[in-house]
């Protein structure tokens, strides 16, 4: 049994009873969710599976609503899939209460926002706001990282309980870029400051050229129930941004935070709306 359970206990078990092929079967569905422009030979190719066998699971995912396929032979996500993820929100109230603060947060600074959960040892954005500007970072739903790297990540490690940088550190660290931490001591050292500053910025270490700044949103036992993270090319990054995104992050989940306890507002104004 693994120190933290939740962490890592359902993936080592997911690897244990995996129906492989189910698992490529959602792997595709996966892939048609981030490409809606590819068709049948494409989907193949890049999964890694014959035609045949895409042909035959893309068929079944249509039967289910789960795909549908356009008149340019290019398939996308259908209604079904739209429904799970509409039911899958609504288990998770972290979703709708941080949408007023999502939304405020990229008018205020003009950046992408994400909305973060951890998942074992990875964090995964489950909602997003773009930035509108040209150069932009760009991260989707479903994204997921290793813990390590990215704002987010470091948050998770930092007011979870300590196990749980204890476990990620059984295996070797997970590298994105050259700036990405894989040292565990060095690590260790990281998270120790987010815990004392409440607030993480990473440079680069998830994508080249650019920053993130975190904030937990904690849940009643003082665990993140998310992390709202802000991201954007290092290239218009600099100190006095940074104490205004800090401020501006860490108000934004502390907002969240209240709404979930049920705590009002005034006149329901988002935090990063001043």
């Amino acid at each position: 049994m693994p120190p933290d359970p939740d962490a890592a206990g359902g993936a080592e078990s997911g690897q244990r009873y995996r129906i492989q092929a189910l698992d490529r079967a959602l792997g595709l569905l996966e892939l048609v969710a981030q490409r809606p422009d590819l068709g049948l030979q494409d989907l193949a190719r890049r999964s890694g599976t014959s035609p045949s066998q895409v042909l035959k699971i893309l068929a079944t995912f249509e039967h289910r609503g789960l795909v549908r396929k356009g008149d340019d032979k290019t398939y996308r996500l259908g209604y079904g899939a739209l429904r799970l993820g509409h039911q899958a929100a609504r288990l998770r109230p972290v979703i709708r209460e941080a949408a007023i603060e999502l939304d405020a947060l990229r008018e205020a600074t003009g950046e992408s926002v994400h909305l973060v959960v951890r998942d074992g040892l990875d964090a995964v954005i489950v909602d997003v706001r773009e930035s509108s500007r040209t150069v932009r970072v760009v991260s989707p739903v479903g994204e997921r990282r290793r813990l390590n790297v990215g704002a987010a990540g470091k948050v998770f490690l930092a007011f979870e309980p300590r196990e749980l940088t204890t476990w990620l550190v059984r295996e070797p660290l997970t590298a994105y870029t050259e700036l990405s931490e894989t040292d565990p001591e060095l690590l260790h050292i990281d998270v120790q400051r987010v815990r004392r500053q409440g607030v993480c910025v990473s440079i680069g270490d998830f994508e080249k050229g650019a920053f993130s700044v975190a904030a937990p949103v904690p849940g009643p036992d003082g665990r993140p129930e998310a992390v709202i993270s802000l991201a954007g090319p290092l290239s218009r990054f600099d100190s006095a941004l940074e104490r205004r995104y800090r401020s501006a992050v860490r108000d934004a989940a502390a907002a969240v935070r209240d709404r979930l306890a049920g705590t009002p507002r005034a006149d329901d104004e988002p935090a990063s709306a001043g």
